[in-house]
């Protein structure tokens, strides 16, 4: 048996594997949310996924704390401060699904948390300024087509628990993002109040050459 299919058959044993514990995880999930199915559940996964960065992009904290969970969120506000975000989701380029599901104790045993992985391929827009104004990252004209794998959970033993955007999981295969454009402070000359900084013809230094020696 050559080692190619020898891979092959470790690969199919191991979706064989996850589609397994995704069916168990699935069931577990409708014994305490009746109104769960893989057909439905993309579309307020969907829902979820665009009120999120729309609160978000709005900097309504309330709104997003109920819509994400506890983990999801410093990651998604993380150095956003002081800037503008543009976000607007477009169309869908291909249906959602679910893709895996899994569910665990939590701390407790009995303390159920359901976990649902979603594929979404979307047309989106996002656009971020830094405090001055100035384009950081995107492009509000020209829309981009994202493959994102979400992740939402819910506490299921909670009979209050809501689904809410948990997290984003990146393959290694995923091309890398785009760079930051960053903005940096030059010195300039101190002003006078009655003094026109373009009156001055002030010429902006530029570093000089240094040797560094080991």
């Amino acid at each position: 048996m050559s080692s190619l299919s020898k891979q092959g058959l470790k690969q199919r044993a191991e979706q064989v594997k996850q589609t397994a514990a995704s069916q168990l995880a699935i069931r577990k999930i409708k014994d305490y949310d009746k109104d769960f199915t893989t057909k439905a559940f993309p579309e307020k996964a969907q829902e979820i996924f665009i009120e999120a960065h729309n609160s978000l992009a709005n900097f309504n904290k309330e709104k997003l704390h109920s819509l994400v969970t506890e983990r999801c969120y410093p990651e998604m506000v993380r150095g956003n401060r002081y800037k503008t975000i543009h976000w607007k989701f477009v169309e869908s380029l291909e249906p959602t699904r679910v893709v895996h599901a899994r569910s665990s104790d939590m701390v407790n045993k009995g303390n159920i948390y359901g976990q649902v992985t979603v594929r979404m391929h979307s047309k989106q827009v996002l656009a971020i300024y830094d405090r001055f104004g100035r384009l950081m990252v995107g492009s509000e004209e020209i829309p981009k087509d994202v493959l994102e794998y979400v992740v939402f959970e819910r506490h299921l033993t909670n009979p209050y628990g809501q689904w809410r955007m948990h997290g984003k999981i990146v393959p290694a295969w995923a091309p890398p993002k785009d760079p930051i454009i960053k903005t940096i402070l030059i010195p300039g000359p101190d002003l006078k109040p009655w003094e026109e900084f373009a009156e001055m013809n002030y010429e902006v230094p530029t570093s000089k050459q240094v040797q560094w020696y080991k």
